[in-house]
């Protein structure tokens, strides 16, 4: 299960920002979490409610944000949607496309005090 690597990842990542800003407490956390990125919104919620317990994020809530997959064609150049790493063109029904959008995870915001 790597949203518990993730959970972890993130909560280094508030800590270091409280340092560096002065906040104390975290209230809510927004998410962004690619379509294509594996990440289950269950298993993220549940990770981030464990990791986060006795840390300043303790309580928050987290809101999941999740980002389409977006796809560029090798062969005509176009961007189509994708649910899948594997899905073809739309446009021309290539397979092979380059991921632009949809695979990441990241922090957009926090709710501080």
């Amino acid at each position: 299960m790597h949203e518990l690597s993730l959970a972890e990842d993130m909560l280094e990542m508030i800590v270091q920002r409280s340092q560096d800003d002065g906040f104390e407490r975290v209230t809510k956390v927004w998410l962004e979490v690619g379509m294509l990125s594996h990440v289950e919104a269950d298993a993220m919620i549940f990770c981030f409610d464990a990791v986060m317990s006795g840390t300043l994020v303790e309580g928050a809530t987290l809101e999941i944000l999740p980002t389409q997959g977006i796809g560029e064609c090798q062969q005509c150049q176009q961007t189509t949607q994708i649910e899948h790493l594997y899905d073809p063109c739309e446009h021309c029904g290539e397979f092979g496309l380059k991921i632009v959008q949809g695979d990441h995870v990241n922090i957009k915001s926090l709710a501080v005090v």
